[in-house]
């Protein structure tokens, strides 16, 4: 730690005490006859500093003459403790110069670039180089090597452009370059990497008749790698033998430093063996580059090596070499062996930088938070000093670890240092708290970015829209997006895929959709992050041709499909039972398969009842070197246990166990279920045992398990104590866990205490769903039918208002109302069976409780309606939608339009999708659903003609690739009508 300032700092500080009045006075002892013995000079003494010298010359009252002035110069130098600076040199130089006095111009000259300290000082410098040669005497002429050190001077602080000058004076003194000017010119502009000058500085090396050394070879070696030409920077270091000049380790090291950089270690690492063969010993930078290099491949083992290996070459390790090996440990999640460097660093003696702190809490915050500020903690007593990086690291560490608390803690303890924090640690706060639903502290936050002077910037607001995604709250996202570009903040990439996320989340996929078309109208490219959930979204409404679509449009854009795009689709296809199809789709993309990938198709053959080729996908798996873990093999117990093969599933757990792979959670439920269900109660509780001995909580799905064997077998008190007990052990019931419980209990005939379990469902915050009421109904019905059965598929056909009536009664007498999904369930049973009377009174009741409905309500009666053709009826419920601020589904259109073309009622059907054009839709999509996938899938090539010509001359966004599939579409679909027709009249 440095315990004073820089002398050249020290004197700037000075000058602000160097008054006029001082320089007066001093200038007039200056001027008397000896002034070194009078008490005036003696009393001014203590006050001289370098700053004050520097005013005293410069100052016009002052006049000093030559003579006088290079003795003062020369006599307050010898004082104790004083030095001169480059700008009291420099001033003294001005002065001489002005006067064109007789001094030692050269020695003055090599001096002041001798203390010059920071490029101030050679700005200053070069600039008295330049007024001595301004006057013209030829016995005031500096010599060559002079220049020479004035140029290796300024190249320290890569000053190109003050070089040019002084070799340009050099020039015009008449002087001749020799080779150290050329050198030092050419490694200048190397460094910077403008070849173009150093070729010709080089080119007048040769024409000056001089031979390049060394030094010379090196510096164009130097350039040829900052270019990133490696291969001229490889061959002139081969021929560098050959033009007289010697090989050094400099040569070497700067080479091994370029490859190192641009990945090319293995090329480095031979340049070591061709290094040591002509007898160069590498030094600590050489050690460094192939360190660092070897690590940023994650080749640590051979980086220690190298590590060790350097004492015994006489080389010393420094603190950037540590730094690099740590850097390395650390990215490899090796944290151990990172603290281990630090602590044979210190052994060695070389202590650890800010640099080496900083790295080994970034290290410890991914995962050891903890240990990260008890580490923070023993460096800063050891006189470390935090910095906002080392802050953000941790503030980092806790959010990715949920621990929002503990980053605003330190969040304050980073205030209380007087550290500013960035408008990027703000806004992983921020996000933090919006997903832990702290809603209030996230825009205490915002007021507080705002009161600090920062401006919140598109990570900031990002953050806030990913933040209400994450946790359903759209709208609320939608509306930081208003704000944002209210504001003039640019949305990017990320912001619009945090949205299309939420939307999809929400259930609200044309929306997202229209996402698309507007961020490329904001110049704003869709990556494969965009398309990847779109086509996820596209996947959770089954809309798997669009997916399809947008994954061609992918690959059209020129983007490449990552493991995460194709995962999804072919995840997507196996759930919904199209197993073979996801697999020929990754064949004939050739895509290899991962461990993920293999797990899905194992997942989604298995549930397709193929188990046999799911087996072989495993086998394929092993021979390819990529070993299952404990999810692929729970796919597999899980179809297995499906298909009642139980004897076949429990040798695979012995399976896991030899090849060390824990059992998880779900494959013990699922075993467990199928043991219950063949009777073997005893070996269930035995796998239950196990399973809790191996560290598992039983989740909520493996008590339901448990419950519905109880409930089977009408131990409904055991049930119940088994729902205590889950709860006690912080396992919340789940939904399954009380349709089941509810299920048990209507089955025994206790219908009061299913309704008292739906209370105690719907007090825990447990949404009941469509089957929760179904099974309440079904158990109402037998009641009133007197029967003893009932089965669900049918009861909507069976159930009439009366006991719809009764229901919702019974939930009043239990303290209950009914919500919005309790009408949308009874709502979507009714127009299951097309009784769109009975959906329609239910409508008006809940309408008349002040419950409004939502898309889906309004969707289920759309579709009702329009299965019944009633397409009036359909078409004000498309409107009453769009007016309580709803987007209907394409789908519903699709049927409206498709309904109105059967009818013959054409001219509505155009006037409908005129109209829909205006609401906001991705017009691909729109093109899809309701031209290829609606009109042409039916035969109506004309009215499709129509709407595509409604669309160009309304100026709607479509891409060349569905243009071509509706029109393709179009002349095949009319192909095929003329063959018929053909095929009939003949």
């Amino acid at each position: 730690m440095r315990l004073f300032a820089p002398l050249s700092q020290r004197a700037a500080a000075a000058a602000s005490t160097s008054t006029p009045d001082i320089v007066a006075e001093l200038g007039r002892v200056l001027s008397t006859r000896r002034w070194n013995k009078g008490r005036a000079y003696k009393r001014l003494a203590p006050l001289i500093t370098p700053a004050l010298v520097t005013d005293l010359f410069r100052a016009p009252s002052a006049a000093l003459e030559p003579a006088t002035a290079l003795a003062f110069f020369d006599w307050v130098a010898r004082r104790e403790g004083f030095r001169h600076t480059a700008a009291s040199h420099a001033a003294l130089i001005h002065l001489l110069s002005r006067w064109r006095a007789s001094a030692r111009y050269e020695k003055l000259v090599f001096d002041m670039f001798g203390c010059s300290c920071t490029a101030e000082d050679m700005r200053v410098s070069a600039d008295a180089v330049r007024a001595i040669c301004r006057t013209g005497a030829a016995r005031h002429a500096l010599s060559p090597a002079c220049y020479n050190f004035a140029l290796r001077s300024l190249a320290r602080f890569d000053m190109t452009e003050e070089m040019e000058k002084v070799y340009a004076q050099l020039v015009r003194d008449g002087l001749l370059p020799d080779t150290k000017t050329y050198n030092a010119m050419i490694k200048s502009h190397c460094k910077e990497g403008d070849l173009a000058k150093a070729h010709r500085y080089f080119r007048l090396l040769l024409e000056c008749g001089l031979e390049p050394d060394t030094f010379t070879c090196n510096a164009l070696i130097l350039g040829f790698c900052r270019t990133g030409d490696l291969r001229r920077a490889c061959w002139l270091l081969l021929m560098m033998p050959l033009m007289g000049c010697h090989r050094n380790e400099y040569s070497y090291t700067i080479l091994m430093q370029g490859l190192c950089e641009s990945g090319c270690v293995r090329e480095a690492l031979a340049l070591l063996l061709m290094m040591r063969r002509d007898r160069c010993s590498p030094n600590s930078h050489t050690y460094k580059f192939l360190i660092g290099g070897l690590c940023r491949e994650g080749r640590v083992a051979d980086a220690r090596m190298l590590l060790d290996e350097m004492p015994r070459g006489g080389a010393v390790p420094s603190v950037m070499t540590y730094n690099a090996m740590i850097t390395g440990y650390c990215k490899a999640g090796r944290m151990q062996d990172a603290l281990g460097i630090k602590e044979l660093m210190e052994g060695n003696g070389c202590r650890p930088d800010d640099w080496t702190y900083g790295i080994l809490i970034h290290g410890l915050c991914d995962g050891k938070i903890d240990e990260a500020e008890q580490f923070l903690d023993s460096a800063v007593k050891g006189g470390f000093t935090p910095t906002v990086v080392t802050f953000t690291n941790l503030i980092d560490g806790y959010c990715k670890a949920e621990r929002i608390d503990d980053a605003l803690r330190v969040k304050n303890n980073m205030m209380s240092r007087k550290c500013k924090l960035d408008i990027n640690v703000y806004g992983k706060l921020i996000n933090s708290l919006i997903k832990k639903d702290r809603l209030k502290e996230a825009k205490v936050l915002l007021t507080e970015i705002l009161t600090t002077g920062l401006v919140p910037n598109v990570v900031t607001y990002t953050s806030f829209i990913d933040g209400y995604c994450k946790i359903g709250k759209v709208d609320l996202a939608l509306e930081v997006l208003k704000m944002m570009e209210r504001d003039g903040c640019r949305p990017n990439a990320w912001t619009y895929n945090s949205l299309m996320y939420g939307l999809i989340q929400g259930k609200k996929l044309h929306k997202a959709m229209a996402l698309i078309t507007k961020m490329q109208k904001d110049g704003i490219t869709p990556n494969v992050i965009t398309y990847t959930t779109l086509v996820q979204g596209q996947c959770k409404e089954h809309e798997f041709d669009n997916a399809f679509r947008l994954f061609e449009m992918m690959e059209r854009s020129g983007l490449t499909p990552d493991e995460q795009s194709f995962t999804v689709l072919t995840g997507a296809l196996c759930k919904a039972g199209r197993a073979e199809e996801a697999y020929s789709f990754l064949v004939r993309k050739g895509v290899a398969l991962t461990k993920m990938l293999y797990t899905t198709l194992i997942d989604g053959f298995s549930k397709a009842g193929n188990s046999d080729f799911a087996a072989t996908l495993i086998e394929s798996m092993i021979d390819e070197g990529c070993t299952p873990d404990s999810y692929t093999y729970s796919v597999l117990l899980h179809a297995l246990c499906k298909k009642k093969k139980l004897r076949e599933a429990l040798p695979i757990l012995d399976q896991m166990t030899q090849r060390g792979i824990k059992c998880t959670i779900v494959a013990y439920t699922t075993v467990i279920n199928e043991l219950i269900r063949e009777g073997m109660h005893d070996h269930a509780k035995r796998m239950y045992d196990e399973m809790v001995s191996s560290g598992h909580k039983p989740s909520a799905t493996t008590y339901t398990v448990f419950i519905n064997s109880y409930c089977k077998e009408g131990q409904l008190e055991e049930a119940e104590k088994l729902i205590v007990e889950m709860e006690r052990e912080g396992v919340a019931p789940d939904v399954v866990t009380y349709n089941t419980f509810i299920d048990g209990c209507g089955h025994m005939g206790y219908i009061d205490r299913a309704f008292h379990t739906l209370k105690r469902m719907m007090d825990a915050s447990c949404e009941p769903e469509y089957w929760t009421y179904c099974i309440l109904l079904k158990y109402l019905l037998r009641g009133n039918l007197n029967v003893r059965y009932v089965d669900v598929s049918g009861l909507w056909n069976l159930i009439e208002l009366d006991t719809v009536w009764q229901f919702l009664e019974k939930m009043s007498q239990h303290g209950l109302n009914p919500t919005r999904t309790t009408y949308s369930s009874l709502i979507a049973g009714f127009c299951k069976a097309s009784r769109i009377k009975e959906a329609f009174i239910l409508l008006e009741h809940m309408c008349g409780k002040d419950i409004t409905p939502n898309e889906e309500i309004y969707t289920l009666l759309i579709k009702c309606c329009c299965d019944i053709k009633s397409f009036e009826k359909a078409s004000s419920f498309v409107n009453n939608m769009i007016e309580c601020g709803f987007q209907p589904h394409l789908d519903s259109y699709q049927l409206l339009i498709l309904g109105l073309c059967n009818e013959g009622e054409f001219e509505k059907a155009n006037l409908l999708f005129s109209d829909l054009l205006e609401l906001g839709y991705n017009h691909d999509e729109v093109a899809w659903n309701i031209l290829n996938d609606g009109l042409l899938k039916f035969g109506y090539v004309d009215i499709c003609s129509q709407m595509l010509s409604t669309m160009e001359n309304k100026h709607c966004c479509i891409s060349s690739q569905t243009y071509a599939m509706v029109t393709n579409g179009m002349h095949e679909v009319s192909s095929s009508l003329v063959g018929e027709v053909q095929g009939e009249a003949t």
